[in-house]
């Protein structure tokens, strides 16, 4: 039977609809180009995989970036995966967008004649930058986001946060305080502490003004993201977002002093 042909069952393994074929081994299924988001009665896995549209690699859908067409049959992106109409996936990274666009592999998923703005990459870098601005900013209004050097440092010998929140044009002598005291507590010699989780990520890629727009403020500095929901999500955005700007400082070595 061709995957487009699939029958929904009861308690169906993918989002109803969707040209989708299980994974080897009974594992995840494997879904190319999806008929809509799933809808409310969807019962299949939170973060299937999908098929990236320009290398055929397979990867959950977190790490990827979803598009549709609009109207005009211009290939959109659909960040947050709500936009109706079928869905084309591309890993999220910039390298991997450029190939789909060259190779015109819209066009060929779609199976239709679609055309690609010459700044796709970078709109789609603009979205997922608003995308982590806009859920920072639902963080802080849920309590789970601490603001200011000083509060900051306390928050970090209190608990290991989820992330650390630094501004790109902050000063360095301040930025390295509060990543020295995160090192001393969560990072030893041989590595991350595994009681204790770790080293947490250091988040550089936003602007005090940006951060501060988010935030309710002028200007953000520094910040820490409290361990929990809200930090688990952003940084699943952040990461994708990692696929076509720098988004964070690597503290992971215990030599690394910035």
């Amino acid at each position: 039977m061709s995957p487009s042909r699939t029958t929904p069952d009861p308690e169906p393994a993918h989002a109803p609809g969707d040209n989708s074929a299980a994974a080897p081994g009974g594992g995840a299924t494997i879904e190319d180009i999806d008929r809509g988001p799933p809808k409310a009665s969807y019962k299949g896995p939170r973060d299937p995989e999908r098929r990236c549209v320009a290398t055929g690699a397979r990867r959950r859908q977190s790490k990827m970036i979803r598009f549709v067409l609009d109207p005009d049959n211009q290939v959109t992106p659909d960040i947050a995966a709500k936009l109706p109409g079928r869905g084309a996936w591309v890993n999220a990274n910039r390298s991997d967008l450029d190939l789909a666009v060259n190779q015109k592999a819209f066009s060929r998923a779609f199976k239709t004649q679609a055309s690609t703005p010459d700044d796709l990459c970078d709109v789609v870098e603009t979205r997922l930058a608003q995308r982590c601005l806009e859920l920072i900013g639902m963080a802080r209004g849920a309590g789970d986001v601490i603001l200011g050097f000083d509060q900051a440092r306390e928050e970090i010998r209190s608990a290991r946060p989820g992330c650390l929140l630094e501004a790109s044009d902050g000063a360095e002598d301040g930025r390295s305080k509060l990543v020295g005291l995160a090192k001393a507590l969560y990072l030893d010699e041989e590595g991350a502490k595994d009681d204790i989780g770790g080293m947490p990520p250091i988040i550089t890629c936003f602007s005090s003004r940006e951060l501060g727009m988010a935030l309710g403020r002028d200007r953000v500095i520094h910040g820490v993201v409290k361990q929990g929901r809200f930090a688990q999500t952003w940084t699943v955005e952040v990461a994708r977002l990692s696929g076509f700007r720098a988004t964070a400082t690597d503290m992971s070595s215990p030599g690394t002093d910035r």
